[in-house]
């Protein structure tokens, strides 16, 4: 949308906001039926009907109810329909996950009410201590650590995960191969936001330094943000090689609201990448410098 329809809404009394809110989530709604999410996403609600306390930062309740509970909800399809793929091909029963960047447990509990004869605990790793609380206050597991300085002779996976963490680390290769060479778990499941061209740093640094808060917490700043063929390439480097990759976009393709591309990107993300990587130091164990 251009500035001259935006100043057309203002002027006859529109809430932009809302409005760019509304329209999100009615492209958001699309997406999940064209992806086949929709029924993932009922059940993930059926089981966790509350789902506002996903970040540190709290939600404001009428834009929860009006655009964030959709956007979180879609994301979470995609995520637990990727988780269960790939503990599908881990294989087993009685699994041990490490959710690492986990800021609620609720995939943890999501995956237990949909897998319960194959997950036998699920720990979750942030270095927030509110976080962890939030995990332990839900019956989960939960570990406070630093994700590069994470004891891995402590816990003993047999699968890592990692939703949208690793843009948020300041050395994420180091942090991939200390998985790959150190970890008990050989697979790696990790999401990241969709971009079609790598950049240094998230929307948060190209702020002036004024509009920004006295202190950025690692959850509000993202650090990398690589496209899919970027991040794989950073993974091979660390000693992971690809299993299968996913694209999750917020917007329909064969629908109308495909139209809302572009506020997608302008705004937030176009969409999320999931890669499903298993160990391959081949080529890390080539690399001198680590």
């Amino acid at each position: 949308m251009n500035a001259s329809a935006l100043r057309l809404l203002k002027g006859v009394g529109i809430d932009t906001r809302a409005f760019y809110q509304r329209l999100s989530a009615a492209s958001l709604d699309a997406a999940a039926a064209e992806q086949n999410l929709a029924a993932l996403r009922e059940r993930l609600r059926a089981i966790l009907p509350d789902i506002s306390d996903q970040y540190s930062a709290a939600l404001d309740p009428v834009e929860y109810e009006r655009y964030w509970e959709r956007k979180m909800r879609g994301l979470h399809a995609f995520q637990i329909a990727c988780a269960q793929a790939a503990i599908e091909r881990v294989g087993g029963r009685n699994l041990v996950l490490a959710d690492i960047g986990d800021s609620s447990g609720n995939h943890a509990l999501y995956l237990k009410a949909l897998m319960p004869d194959r997950i036998a605990r699920v720990i979750s790793v942030n270095l927030d201590p509110v976080a962890v609380e939030k995990v332990k206050a839900k019956g989960g597991d939960a570990i406070l650590a630093r994700a590069e300085e994470l004891d891995l002779t402590g816990i003993r996976p047999d699968l890592f995960l990692s939703f949208e963490m690793v843009e948020h680390l300041t050395d994420p290769l180091r942090f991939l191969h200390k998985l790959a060479g150190q970890g008990s778990a050989r697979h790696l499941l990790m999401t990241v936001p969709w971009r079609r061209q790598s950049r240094f740093g998230g929307a948060e640094l190209r702020q002036p330094l004024e509009r920004l808060p006295e202190r950025l917490s690692a959850e509000a700043l993202h650090i990398y943000e690589f496209n899919p063929a970027d991040w794989l390439l950073l993974a091979r480097l660390a000693g992971f090689t690809p299993v299968f990759t996913r694209l999750y976009r917020q917007y329909p393709v064969r629908h109308p609201l495909v139209l809302t591309r572009p506020l997608w990107s302008r705004l937030d993300f176009e969409g999320f990448f999931a890669a499903f990587l298993v160990r391959d130091l081949s080529l890390a164990q080539r690399y001198a410098a680590w």
